[in-house]
């Protein structure tokens, strides 16, 4: 049989990593070490039998307990009294959250989770959305975000896109999603004084803010008063922006900040800021949509009153649904390449945004499942992998360099080379198993309020409990992380890693945590699902 060339590069790449990957314990390192000592002396998790039949992964002896007994109301209380202190998320004094804090908030992360992610804040934001005490931090958030937008440098990165839509296929110079919180300018975070290269090229980030900020005008938690000039500005370039660089065709990095592809998730998120837009402008003729209208339609000007028109408007909706409706169709995120292609992938976590946090109001509720039942095919014993053979955090990731500085091990790989050699040196078997499960429960709780089938219902219900507990399990005790770290107890991370000691697997937090976007997720979950709890 004949192999293309492609094929040949993956069937080389993959024997390589399975005659070395056990050869690549990293022995001697301090991390493998430290990790080594623990693993010897304690037992990280153990699994436990749910009452929904379930057995769960847990790290936390208190966890266990919930996990044991049935997620009624009284669970449900003391669950949310008991993690108060954990799953609050403190704002900085400009109204950002970062990544991760990891108990470093006075010193230097190497890892740079201290900077700040559009993505991950927008998390945040629908988190204190639901918490009746924090409407104001939410107001708070969704504005410095909205005022990062406005900077000059930003609204010159949407501008320049524009004027040439060519420039979308560099990294750097299209919009930013990720900047350093301290920074008085809020630039770039900086390496050596310099940006960081980054793949910027993130549009499911701009999507899912640009839906937050029409909601929360269509909430009434925005008001006329805060569409200022200079945050007017950013905006109503904004679907200019996405008609320019043709966003239903559009290759990104994605969630995953990786190399880029054209994914269903990534422009579904875009869509679903259109459609959130579209309701806003021209669906809802109540209040608070008309005041808000009213202001923005007298600033709009003729040069740019085309690309708010309606009809503009539902022509680019129904072009990214095409795009998502197809792909899903195919099979999942980036199926439209032959199969052989690097950028071919189906299963991915990342579909689970076609429905959360925001629905994509143009998919049917069996498109939806779909998307759903592709996701749970990623799940694992103690998380749910971002897609098969994940790299990042992959088996030893972090112990490979212990006694280093690192600042590569989250550094860009966005192009075929990075990303196939960071693929070389991963462990079968040993990706990295994510937080999302709190993720899927929400999806499932979405499914459960639109189905009018009282058997779908039960079902989703019942998942939902599950991928909460599973969720809960993840909690940490007092341990190590996966870089032979100690850990508190009762933080969430952002996955839970496999660590290969003398050839056996074993699970240890990874050292991002606690995760702000895991805290988040999870918080809105327990809050979702406490509607349901008897």
């Amino acid at each position: 049989m004949m192999l293309t060339k492609r094929a040949s590069q993956l069937l080389l790449l993959f024997l390589l990593v399975v005659c070395t990957g056990l050869a690549q314990e990293n022995k001697g390192l301090p991390g493998y070490e430290n990790v080594k000592r623990y693993i010897l002396s304690e037992k990280p998790c153990h699994t436990v039998l749910s009452n929904e039949g379930e057995f769960i992964t847990v790290f936390n002896d208190k966890v266990a307990e919930w996990v044991k007994a049935p997620l009624d109301k009284n669970a449900m209380a003391r669950i949310r009294q008991a993690l108060k202190d954990s799953l609050y998320i403190k704002l900085s004094s400009r109204g950002f959250a970062p990544a991760a804090t990891r108990g470093q908030e006075k010193a230097e992360d190497k890892t740079h989770y201290d900077a700040i992610w559009v993505r991950d804040n927008v998390w945040v934001y629908y988190s204190l959305l639901e918490d009746p005490g924090r409407q104001d931090d939410a107001r708070r958030l969704i504005l410095a975000l909205w005022d990062y937008y406005a900077t000059d440098t930003q609204v010159r990165r949407f501008s320049d896109i524009i004027a040439n839509p060519a420039l979308a296929q560099d990294e750097m110079a299209v919009p930013h999603i990720r900047f350093d919180g301290s920074s008085s300018s809020l630039d770039d975070v900086m390496i050596d004084g310099k940006p960081q290269h980054w793949n910027h090229r993130q549009i499911d980030a701009h999507g899912i803010f640009f839906t937050a900020l029409g909601e929360a005008f269509l909430k009434g938690l925005l008001t006329p008063d805060d569409l200022t000039e200079s945050r007017f500005k950013v905006l109503a370039l904004y679907p200019s922006f996405l008609e320019g660089i043709s966003f239903y065709n559009y290759e990104d990095a994605g969630s995953w900040e990786e190399i880029t592809r054209k994914n269903t998730s990534s422009i579904g998120l875009a869509t679903r800021s259109l459609e959130a837009w579209h309701d806003l402008l021209y669906k809802n003729t109540g209040e608070p949509a008309a005041s808000f209208r009213k202001k923005f339609f007298s600033m709009l000007n003729e040069k740019i009153k085309g690309s708010w028109a309606e009809g503009n408007l539902t022509h680019l909706i129904d072009k990214g649904l095409e795009t998502v409706k197809h792909q899903l169709f195919l099979g999942g995120e980036s199926p439209d390449y032959r199969p052989e292609d690097i950028h071919f992938r189906r299963a991915d976590a990342a579909l689970i945004f076609l429905i959360q946090p925001s629905p994509l109001d143009g998919l049917t509720e069996e498109e939806m499942r779909k998307a759903l039942l592709i996701v749970e095919t990623l799940k694992r014993p103690a998380g749910i992998l971002r897609y098969n053979n994940d790299s990042y955090q992959g088996g030893n990731f972090w112990i490979k360099t212990s006694g280093k500085d690192s600042p590569g091990l989250t550094a860009d790989t966005s192009s075929k080379d990075a990303f196939l050699g960071r693929l070389s040196g991963l462990i079968p078997d040993t990706e990295a198993q994510w937080f999302f499960d709190s993720l899927l429960a929400m999806a499932h709780l979405h499914l459960a309020e639109v189905t009018k089938d009282p058997g779908l219902r039960e079902q989703d219900i019942y998942m939902a409990a599950v991928h909460i507990k599973r969720a809960l399990g993840q909690i940490t005790g007092n341990a190590v992380t996966a870089d032979g770290n100690p850990s508190q107890a009762w933080l969430l991370p952002e996955s839970i890693n496999t660590v290969v000691i003398d050839g056996q697997k074993h699970y240890l937090a990874s050292p991002i945590v606690p995760l702000n976007w895991a805290k988040a997720s999870l918080d809105t979950a327990l809050r979702k699902y406490e509607r349901y709890a008897h």
